[in-house]
C-alpha cells in the first residue's frame, strides 16, 4: 500500500519510517526541506500517489492555553484540494492530537468542503489514530521496557468514521501484533488525552513525595523504589524531581481543565456555592453512603 505522511516532524518521521520498514512505499511530505527518502513539499503529489495520508502536523497551546488547530485545518484543507484531482477511494488518518470531536467537526467538514467528496457517501475514509510514542525516555530511564516506539507501543488505537475506513487501517497495523482496539473517532481523541493527563500526574505526583521527603530528610528515591514494586503503581514517574517534558505532556493536561464559562455565558448558569464548599459537600455524602 502507498502511504503519505502529511508533517514529517518527529512523530511523522517515525511513524513513516516504521511502515516502511513493513513493506509500504511512504511519501514523506512537509513545508520545510527534510532529509528523509520520498520526500516532496508538493503535497498534491503526496496525496495523489498514495491511498492514504496520514496527518502528522504540530498542535500547539495558543496564549490561552487553548489548542491550536491551525497546522491541523491548512492540511485538511491541502489534502482536500489535493483529492480533487484523485479518482477512488483515499482514507485520511489523524495522528495529531486533537481535542474530542476536532476530527468530526473541523477536519472532516474541511476536507469535504475543499474536496467535493463525501465520507457518508464513502468517496473518502477517516479515522483518528493517536500515537503514544516516547521521545524522551532515554533522559529518565534506562530500561528498553519504558521506550515506545513504532514497533513497540503498546497498542493500537483506531477511532473509526465507519467500518471501510477501519478495516483498511487496522491490515496496516495487523504485521506489528500488537492489541487493536476499535473504537468511534471522539473516543480515540480522549483516549490519547486520558493517557498524557495519567501520566502527567504520576509524575507530579511523585514530585510532591519527592518535596515531601525533602522536608523530613528522607531519601525520596527509596521511597519511590519500593513503592514503584506494585505492579498497580509501576516505575513510572518514579524517578522524580524534575517536570515532566516532551511535546505532549506540557501542554494536553491544561486542555483538559474544567471550564464553566460556556455555561455561564450560554445558559445564564452560576454556581450556588464555591467550589471548595461543593468538594466537602461530595465527601461527607461518600462518607455516609459507604459508612466511613
Amino acid at each position: 500500500m502507498k502511504i503519505s505522511i502529511i508533517g514529517s516532524g518527529w512523530v511523522g518521521t517515525a511513524i513513516g519510517r516504521g511502515f516502511s520498514e513493513l513493506g509500504n512505499d511512504v511519501i514523506f511530505h512537509d513545508i520545510i526541506d527534510k532529509d528523509l527518502p520520498n520526500f516532496t513539499k508538493d503535497i498534491n503529489h503526496a496525496v495523489e500517489n498514495s491511498d492514504v495520508s496520514f496527518i502528522c502536523v504540530p498542535t500547539p497551546t495558543n496564549d490561552n492555553g487553548e489548542i491550536d488547530l491551525n497546522y491541523v485545518k491548512e492540511a485538511s484543507k491541502n489534502i482536500g484540494e489535493a483529492l480533487t484531482n484523485k479518482n477512488g477511494y483515499h482514507l485520511v488518518v489523524v495522528k495529531s492530537t486533537v481535542v474530542p470531536g476536532t476530527t468530526e467537526k473541523v477536519v472532516i467538514p474541511i476536507i469535504e468542503k475543499y474536496s467535493g467528496k463525501s465520507a457518508r457517501e464513502e468517496e473518502i475514509g477517516v479515522c483518528m489514530n493517536p500515537e503514544f510514542l516516547t521521545e524522551i525516555s532515554g533522559t529518565w530511564s534506562t530500561d528498553e521496557g519504558m521506550k515506545k516506539d513504532f514497533f513497540t507501543e503498546d497498542r493500537i488505537v483506531i477511532g473509526e468514521y465507519d467500518k471501510k475506513s477501519g478495516d483498511i487501517l487496522e491490515e496496516f497495523y495487523k504485521p506489528l501484533n500488537k492489541p487493536i482496539f476499535r473504537v468511534g473517532i471522539r473516543t480515540a481523541e480522549l483516549i490519547k488525552y486520558a493517557s498524557n493527563c495519567m501520566l502527567a500526574t504520576k509524575i507530579s505526583y511523585w514530585n510532591e513525595i519527592f518535596l515531601i521527603c525533602k522536608e523530613l530528610g528522607i531519601d525520596s528515591q527509596i521511597v519511590a523504589d519500593v513503592v514503584g514494586l506494585d505492579p498497580r503503581i509501576g516505575k513510572y514517574g518514579t524517578v522524580h524531581g524534575k517536570a515532566f517534558g516532551g511535546k505532549c505532556l506540557p501542554k494536553d493536561p491544561p486542555r483538559r481543565r474544567p471550564d464553566i464559562t460556556k455555561a455561564k455565558t450560554l445558559l445564564d448558569w452560576k454556581p450556588k456555592i464555591r467550589l471548595e464548599d461543593g468538594l466537602k459537600r461530595m465527601i461527607e455524602r461518600f462518607k455516609e453512603k459507604e459508612g466511613g
